[in-house]
């Protein structure tokens, strides 16, 4: 697959941002709750976007992980919780980088790390074909 490198990139990244999300929440304090809820949603919108490359689809440029779980159910049968899921963090993607758009709490936070940790592990599941991570350490993240 000549996508197979450009595909190992986009899990690196989603396995960072989660990692430092959860760096952050373990070892910061205060606890930067705002970034900690945009780690999450970037390694989410990566992590759609290396699955979507592995079935071969033109990754669009969105931040919308609704939209990217849509292109998704060209391919595979999504269930209802994990578009909702999508739905919960795609605004920690956008939102979050301007001041007083949106009121994050540490409940926020854990619900956004606990969706994360679901979504990252339900979508490495759905990666097309082992040829496409054979180089790919599989490994579920655990919080």
């Amino acid at each position: 697959m000549e996508n197979k490198g450009m595909l190992q990139e986009w899990l690196d990244f989603a396995e960072m941002d989660f990692l430092t999300a959860k760096h952050l929440y373990d070892n910061m304090y205060p606890k930067p709750l705002e970034i900690i809820c945009y780690h999450c949603q970037q390694s989410i919108e990566k992590l759609l976007k290396g699955v979507l490359l592995s079935y071969g689809v033109t990754i669009k440029k969105t931040h919308d992980l609704g939209l990217l779980a849509e292109m998704l159910q060209e391919y595979v049968e999504i269930d209802s919780r994990y578009m909702e899921m999508c739905d919960d963090l795609t605004p920690y993607g956008v939102k979050i980088r301007y001041p007083q758009e949106l009121c994050i709490e540490e409940y926020h936070v854990k619900k956004a790390l606990a969706e994360t940790e679901e979504l990252y592990n339900w979508l490495r599941g759905l990666l097309k074909t082992e040829e496409d991570v054979a180089s790919v350490e599989e490994k579920p993240l655990e919080s």
